[in-house]
């Protein structure tokens, strides 16, 4: 019975682990290796919101039954007054998988996710030269960081005479250290922002006033990635142009040519190489320098895609809010039953539940934040979330409880992941749009976040040897603790709370963003000048891109019109009309204030009816010698 729960667990998180990558990447479409490795990455960083609280359930009830007294009946070797968790495991299974997180995550996140985001950003053309590339930037930074550590362990080794399980756990706790310091600045963020953008999304109107600074500011960046594109299919063309058909790089600039969007290049790979016959290799033009451009050419490219469809969901978003505040203003009687539901829906229902969702979200962010400040008290208990576990005696309702507070940590500090952007280099986008390298990089901070994570929780329920010695999880078996290292035992405790609060007010009052747009990134803040010209350019956007497809949908209705049957009347009408039903038709098109020109659709329509009216015309001139007869 104990197994059983863990499979479900299991299978359910990677089967959530695997719809999240494909809702951001596509797991049909992107490198084997990069799919497994992330796939992998983020199922050990997810999976921690089920084996956590198992542990913390079990550990309970072996405390209980050691310290069961002997005048108690046991029976099967449990106490009578404990009760045995519907999921329990021995400890040495739970020792044995915390083995397989805790080093395949080391694995991933120091090793193969670094080699494999160089090799899906690097430029060479060949799986060989793309490995060597990954191998020697790799080589230069972890070289300097494993040098700089190795220097500090040999004097820790020295100084305090550790044996080799404490070097072990020495290295388990400096990699422990640098998750917490990233889960500091991460978690801080998200225990504010998470609350506030559950309260904003039941706003309509102050979330349609971010979705038109948001409609501005991709328009900008689509514009600039366009142009960017430009210049690189510019500099693709000259190159194509002075490297002669001989030269043993052309197949290196046909397969450039292949990466460019089709319309730029098939203007390229149909180059008459005849007319450039007396054309010389530039000495510029080397390998390197076709690598370089290759690596641009192949992410300007996902670039400017990632942008069109970001730029058409935001859109979209933006449209249907419009419309939804305009719903709002108008009177629901005259509504079918339908649209009196999704008037009900969409006016009352749905924005109560994202501030009461965002209500409840802030209450638990202060409990967190208040154990965060308190947790390392140990007389009296501060910590509310170790009150709340201690004072709980059933292992199904301790396991719930702590499931909901660590998945409710791991929203907040994975939100943050998924919702920063550093320029173009690391960005989540939705719709399958996010590309190999922001991938790798989340999986690789999420690879860092996963036993800090679990560490902290465990310390904010006063589960771990530090502040109950009879408290042995299987986790704190196989991680230790602190104690090796005198001034991270002695000052984290200290700092680190201290450090989420500033974060969090830091968050609260969105001193980021004001410090980002005083520098001149593009950043929404309500009362900024730059903000508002920004959404009033996006409001024109939106007006812009309404009416243009308002008129595409009365351009499809005329043309569905000139396309249905019409009428039958008697065949003397008809023989004499069909030319003056061709013209009349052309008029009616002329005429319609929708008409385009340029529309490929009516000019079809046009042509098809031109020749219809070419092939009934009578031949002119006589034909035989009774034709006047």
């Amino acid at each position: 019975m104990g197994a059983a729960p863990l499979v479900v667990e299991v299978f359910v998180c990677f089967l959530l682990v695997l719809l999240l990558l494909h809702r951001h990447g596509n797991i049909f479409t992107s490198h084997p290796a990069v799919t497994a490795s992330v796939l992998i990455a983020w199922f050990f960083s997810f999976v921690i919101v089920f084996i956590v609280p198992m542990d913390v359930s079990n550990t309970n009830f072996d405390q209980c039954v050691e310290n069961c007294p002997i005048n108690i009946t046991i029976n099967n070797g449990d106490c009578a007054d404990c009760r045995r968790p519907a999921s329990y495991l021995p400890q040495t299974v739970l020792e044995y998988f915390w083995n397989i997180v805790f080093w395949s995550s080391q694995l991933l996140t120091w090793a193969i996710l670094p080699l494999l985001s160089s090799y899906v950003v690097a430029g060479e053309f060949t799986i060989r030269g793309k490995i060597k590339q990954s191998l020697i930037e790799n080589a230069v930074i972890y070289g300097t960081l494993g040098a700089l550590f190795g220097v500090l362990l040999i004097y820790i080794v020295a100084s305090r005479n550790l044996s080799m399980d404490a070097i072990r756990v020495l290295c388990i706790t400096a990699s422990n250290t640098w998750g917490l310091l990233v889960l500091i600045f991460l978690m801080g963020y998200g225990l504010v922002q998470v609350p506030r953008a559950m309260w904003e999304k039941g706003n309509y109107s102050d979330t349609l006033t971010k979705r038109r600074f948001d409609v501005g500011k991709i328009k900008i960046e689509l514009e600039e990635a366009n142009e960017k594109l430009d210049m690189i299919i510019e500099e693709v063309r000259h190159i194509n142009r002075i490297v002669s058909r001989s030269s043993e790089l052309r197949p290196l600039v046909n397969i450039i040519i292949d990466k460019c969007p089709s319309l730029q290049s098939e203007d390229l790979a149909n180059v008459d190489y005849d007319d450039y016959a007396t054309r010389r290799d530039d000495n510029t033009i080397s390998r390197s320098s076709l690598v370089t451009v290759h690596a641009k050419v192949k992410s300007t490219h996902a670039n400017v895609h990632r942008c069109q469809v970001v730029w058409e969901r935001t859109v979209n978003e933006s449209l249907n809010l419009e419309d939804w505040i305009k719903m709002a203003n108008t009177d629901m009687r005259g509504l079918s039953i339908q649209e009196k539901l999704n008037y009900i829906s969409r006016v009352y229902v749905l924005p109560w539940y994202y501030k009461a969702i965002a209500l409840l979200a802030a209450q638990v962010s202060l409990v967190i934040v208040w154990s965060e400040m308190l947790f390392s008290v140990k007389k009296p208990t501060l910590s509310i979330c170790a009150l709340v576990v201690k004072h709980i005696h059933s292992p199904a309702v301790i396991e719930v409880v702590c499931f909901l507070l660590i998945s409710y940590m791991c929203l907040c500090a994975y939100y943050t992941i998924f919702k920063m952007r550093i320029f173009n280099y690391y960005y989540m986008a939705p719709a399958h749009q996010t590309d190999d390298y922001s991938l790798l990089f989340a999986a690789t901070v999420l690879s860092r976040l996963t036993t800090p994570l679990s560490l902290n929780f465990l310390s904010l329920v006063h589960v771990d040897p530090r502040y109950n010695a009879e408290l042995q999880t299987a986790f704190t078996t196989i991680m230790g603790s602190f104690e090796v290292i005198p001034f991270i035992a002695k000052g984290f405790n200290v700092y680190y709370p201290i450090l989420i609060a500033i974060i969090g007010l830091a968050t609260l009052f969105k001193l980021g963003s004001r410090c980002m747009a005083f520098l001149g990134f593009q950043m929404f803040v309500a009362d900024d000048d730059v903000s508002l010209d920004m959404v009033e350019e996006g409001k024109a956007l939106l007006s812009r891109e309404r009416r243009l497809r308002e008129r595409s949908e009365t351009r499809q209705d005329n043309i569905t019109r000139l396309r249905e049957p019409r009428p039958a009347e008697s065949h003397k009408v008809q023989s004499k009309s069909r030319d003056s039903t061709f013209d009349s038709d052309r008029a009616r098109l002329l005429d319609s204030e929708e008409y385009d020109p340029t529309s490929s659709a009516i000019m079809s329509e046009l042509n098809n009816t031109n020749q219809r009216k070419t092939s009934n015309k009578k031949p002119s001139g006589k034909q035989s010698l009774f034709d006047d007869v």
